[in-house]
């Protein structure tokens, strides 16, 4: 089983090789997520814009919480805005649930932070 903290890690590597489906995957059934986007089709679409503005640059990790059946994740997310050529420093908490033996995303926080010049 794919830790928790490391499906962050899948993610950008996902969205660098433009695998919306595979994103679309890592998320809870019972997520705001997937309540938004009920398809993989209706993220895909939302997906092929993402990428016209946004390029991920890294994720770091800061703390990692489990407990049983639940997991909390504090982390950096870079990302570069490709129209402004500035990043973007997402300060976020993602909530994880096990899933038919697999952690998947229940909720996302983020606090974004603009910085000029990088």
């Amino acid at each position: 089983m794919i830790k928790a903290e490391n499906i962050l890690q899948k993610r950008l590597e996902y969205f660098k090789n433009k695998e919306y489906e595979k994103i679309y995957d890592i998320y809870s059934v019972d997520s705001e997520f997937r309540r938004y986007f009920e398809t993989k089709e209706s993220y895909g679409e939302h997906f092929n814009n993402l990428i016209e503005t946004f390029i991920p640059e890294s994720v770091e990790i800061y703390k990692v919480l489990y407990n049983n059946e639940s997991a909390e994740i504090l982390f950096l997310e870079k990302l570069r805005d490709i129209k402004e050529d500035k990043l973007i420093c997402c300060y976020s908490k993602s909530y994880f649930v096990l899933e038919e033996g697999s952690w998947k995303i229940l909720k996302e926080i983020r606090e974004s932070i603009l910085n000029k010049g990088f």
